[in-house]
């Protein structure tokens, strides 16, 4: 904000594609943590460079282009529809 007003300028890096691993890298070494037994759910392919990165990536209700390649990856596609 400047002069109390929203610029739409980002502060930091965008919580958006590979700007989701670096914050949640970043996360991690705050709070000595790993992604060793880790999960994470998305529908969207925006999410493919954190669904790289733990251990069990699942698609739920992808869009088709993450369809594609979760199955072509051989990881879960499920529906909670």
């Amino acid at each position: 904000m400047a002069d109390g007003r929203y610029t739409g300028r980002t502060t930091d890096v965008p919580c958006f594609k590979e700007g989701k691993v670096t914050r949640l890298n970043r996360w991690l070494a705050e709070n000595g943590l790993d992604l060793s037994d880790s999960a994470f759910y998305s529908d969207s392919m925006n999410d493919l460079p954190l669904l790289e990165q733990v251990t069990r990536p699942v698609a739920v209700d992808p869009d088709p282009t993450l369809r594609a390649e979760a199955e072509r990856r051989g990881w879960p596609v499920i529906s909670l529809r």
